[in-house]
This record gives structure tokens, C-alpha cells and sequence, in this order.
């Protein structure tokens, strides 16, 4: 097959195959553990209907807790040493039809709302109307943690060389994982 220098870029999909044993994903109370190239079963996440193919693939980041201390000498000093301290792991979480058009949904939602308040907080400025800056200041806060817990899938609550550990994952979910311990 011949490679096209001027196609678009493609998304990056799990290439693993989907055939699951128990030794790659299995439950830890409210917890989905992996092993290190282990891949979540080919279900939604919320409901545990089957999922919408292609599953992508989404990279989880994790650091250890206790660099959260960090943040009272210099929000600069934790960035720094977050980014280089932190663990990474590429997880594919699945999503039925349903649930993949309301995270769509919530994802544009929260786009325009950061952009409205972007809006809102220049022309305040520009118009010297703290009412409507902080209005728009307000508004694009709320969008981005409206995001940060209604947008994301799945989170690392731990990445070692052994296992990784999400949270995230519905009841229902969860129960069709096998447990351990």
C-alpha cells in the first residue's frame, strides 16, 4: 500500500486485539485494574452495553499525591515536577452510541460556554464593566469544571510497573469485570 504524504492525520485506535482474559483487567472494589498491557473489555464504561467501534485509545497520567504539597512553595515548582515525576498509561474505555453523543454533548457545551465567557470577560474588560468580566470570568471557570468532572472517561488513581488502577467506571461495569482479592 502506498503512503500519502498529504492525507489527514488519523486518530490513533487501539490496535490490541479485544479478546480479554482474566490476567488483563479485573475489579478491585470500585476500581478497574489492568495490567501494564492490559485493555479494558470492549464494553461502555457507563453501562456496560456493547461499545461503539473503534474504541480509541486515551492516555491516563498519574503522579504520587504527596506532590501536592508542591503547590504551597510554587504553583511553578509542582507543574515542573509533576511533568517529569508523572506515569502514563494508554487505556481504551469504551462507549455505547448513547453514551459517547452525550459526552459529545457535553464536550461542545462546555467549548461554547468557555468561549461565551471569554467573550463576556473581554468585552468587560474593554468596556470597563467589572459586572460583565466577572460574569465572564465566572462562566468560563464553570465550563472548565463542568468539563473536568463531566467530560472525562476514565482517571489513574495509581500507575505502577505492575498494575493500573481507574476510577471511572459505572457499577454495572464493573460487575462484568472478574474480581481479585
Amino acid at each position: 500500500m502506498h503512503h500519502n504524504p498529504y492525507a489527514p492525520p488519523r486518530a490513533r485506535l487501539s490496535t490490541r486485539t479485544p479478546a480479554m482474559n482474566e490476567s488483563q483487567a479485573w475489579r478491585e472494589g470500585d476500581l478497574a485494574v489492568l495490567a501494564p498491557l492490559g485493555q479494558l473489555p470492549p464494553h461502555c464504561i457507563r453501562c456496560a452495553a456493547d461499545a461503539e467501534q473503534p474504541i480509541k485509545e486515551r492516555t491516563v497520567y498519574w503522579h504520587t499525591p504527596w506532590l501536592y504539597l508542591l503547590i504551597l512553595i510554587s504553583p511553578l515548582i509542582y507543574l515542573i515536577v509533576a511533568l517529569i515525576a508523572r506515569k502514563r498509561a494508554r487505556v481504551s474505555p469504551g462507549l455505547c452510541s448513547e453514551h459517547r453523543t452525550q459526552r459529545h454533548h457535553v464536550v461542545v457545551g462546555c467549548l461554547l460556554a468557555s468561549l461565551a465567557g471569554i467573550g463576556l470577560l473581554v468585552s468587560g474588560i474593554s468596556a470597563s464593566n467589572s459586572g460583565i468580566g466577572l460574569l465572564g470570568g465566572f462562566t468560563l471557570l464553570a465550563a472548565i469544571i463542568f468539563f473536568l468532572v463531566k467530560g472525562r472517561l476514565v482517571y489513574a488513581t495509581r500507575i505502577d510497573a505492575n498494575r493500573i488502577e481507574l476510577k471511572g467506571c459505572s457499577e454495572a461495569f464493573l460487575a462484568s469485570l472478574p474480581r481479585r482479592r
